[in-house]
């Protein structure tokens, strides 16, 4: 199908964009704490969003009958990117990219659950096949269940639900409105957050973990303020290419390419900050890649639901 095609290339365009602005936000994270980043980022991208609603749709734009549920889902893709940046922040890219990468196989059961869309037998394996190359990248160990290990499964459960509400409510709201809506939620839920980490102070002997969630702002530079700024504008590009992604084309069928999140995070990892992937990663990217390839061309030449 061509809607299934195009998904696919909105939905690995959009991976690869939000690939860069994780190296921007890895970056950043060792001079300020990770939710200021986040909400500056997400301030320039509201910003964006509201200006191209504006100017596309006028003064109504953000009218609909869907409002609730769309800020339910700026609210879970707060918990969804919050989890996984404070994972990034202290574990190497492709590692909480590999933990991260069970996000399709969520997708894929949610969207038979909550969709009732037909996900046949080619589509399980190929799934299965794609997640058994993640553990096999993982190379699962007793070292590896730490609790920021954690952080990128719940990350990957809360973003599963995304593309199902996206699916839902699609074909009534276009994506820049669903992307606004977004980015308004976000933005209330990082202002909300820090309101409650300036009012309930953490004492310093608490978890590493806690820490670093309610560490204390800092004014940024110059320099940082136009990486933050820059990250707000690729992510928008992210976000507004994956949301069209699953407007246009089935959620089990496009689900498994969020598997190239990991190919484009291992090349970003290594030409970034020098993180030279495993020969494990190497064979796993390449079994993933071929897991998607191949749902792609089942998608495109069955004549009827599996």
């Amino acid at each position: 199908m061509k809607q299934t095609a195009l998904g696919a290339f909105m939905l690995t365009s959009a991976l690869l964009a939000f690939s860069i602005q994780d190296a921007i936000v890895k970056m950043l994270s060792s001079d300020y704490a990770v939710l200021q980043i986040l909400t500056i980022r997400i301030a320039f991208v509201l910003l964006i969003v509201l200006t191209i609603c504006a100017a596309r749709y006028g003064p109504g734009a953000l009218k609909t009958p869907h409002y609730k549920i769309l800020l339910l889902r700026g609210v879970l893709a707060f918990m969804a990117f919050t989890t996984y940046y404070l994972a990034m922040a202290v574990i190497p890219m492709a590692s909480v990219a590999a933990v991260y990468m069970s996000a399709p196989l969520f997708v894929t059961a949610l969207s038979a659950l909550f969709l009732g869309e037909s996900v046949g037998l080619h589509r399980w394996l190929s799934v299965t096949i794609g997640f058994t190359a993640v553990l096999v990248i993982i190379n699962p160990s007793a070292a590896t269940f730490r609790i920021e290990a954690t952080l990128p499964l719940l990350s990957a459960l809360f973003y599963s639900l995304l593309p199902i509400i996206t699916r839902h409510v699609g074909h009534q709201v276009s994506a820049v409105v669903m992307s606004a809506y977004n980015a308004l939620s976000y933005f209330l839920v990082c202002f909300l957050a820090l309101s409650l980490i300036s009012l309930f102070p953490v004492n310093a002997g608490a978890a590493p973990l806690l820490l670093s969630i309610t560490k204390a702002w800092s004014v940024p530079s110059v320099l940082a303020l136009y990486w933050m700024a820059l990250s707000g504008v690729i992510f928008t590009i992210g976000v507004l290419c994956i949301t069209q992604a699953y407007r246009v084309a089935q959620v089990s069928a496009i689900a498994p390419f969020e598997y190239t999140l990991l190919i484009w995070t291992t090349l970003v990892g290594y030409l970034v900050f020098s993180e030279v992937p495993t020969l494990r990663t190497v064979i796993g990217a390449i079994v993933i890649f071929a897991c998607g390839v191949y749902i792609l061309y089942r998608e495109t030449r069955r004549q009827k639901p599996e």
